[in-house]
């Protein structure tokens, strides 16, 4: 196996990759936002998921992925990180917003904090999941043949 050298003549992808990120925080796939920026559908993965290093057949790291709920644009229902920072009645939302927010993510023994807050709503966030007509292929053939008739 020949091991590839990183020369004087790699670039560094930096500009690329913030380019991506830019991209993807306007809602663009994963493929598209790296076919524009000019890298493989492999790298543009990789940054957006993670990937491990390795050495010898063996784990020696990992790059950690984007935060693909960080990147994405949230919706106005919930808080903001910087909502959350300057919680206060003085934001214009909802008490019920509020109260939900300090039940969730207040701990007995530290109190509220802010970006701990941040990420466990991230987490809790919907994941994605397969669709009823992804699943069902009878109902699909069924709605395919009732579209038709429209």
């Amino acid at each position: 196996m020949r091991r590839v050298t990183k020369g004087p003549g790699r670039r560094p992808q930096s500009a690329k990759r913030a380019r991506f990120m830019e991209l993807r925080a306007r809602g663009w796939p994963i493929a598209t936002a790296g076919r524009e920026v000019g890298v493989s559908r492999t790298t543009a993965a990789n940054w957006a998921r993670g990937y491990k290093v390795y050495r010898g057949g063996r784990v020696v790291g990992t790059v950690a992925p984007l935060d693909p709920l960080a990147v994405r644009v949230i919706s106005a229902r919930y808080l903001s990180q910087d909502e959350r920072i300057t919680i206060a009645p003085e934001l214009g939302r909802a008490p019920s917003t509020i109260s939900r927010e300090m039940r969730r993510n207040v701990s007995s023994s530290r109190g509220y904090r802010p970006f701990e807050a941040h990420r466990q709503a991230t987490r809790r966030r919907a994941k994605p999941r397969c669709r009823r007509l992804e699943m069902n292929l009878p109902l699909r053939e069924l709605v395919g043949e009732l579209l038709a008739q429209r």
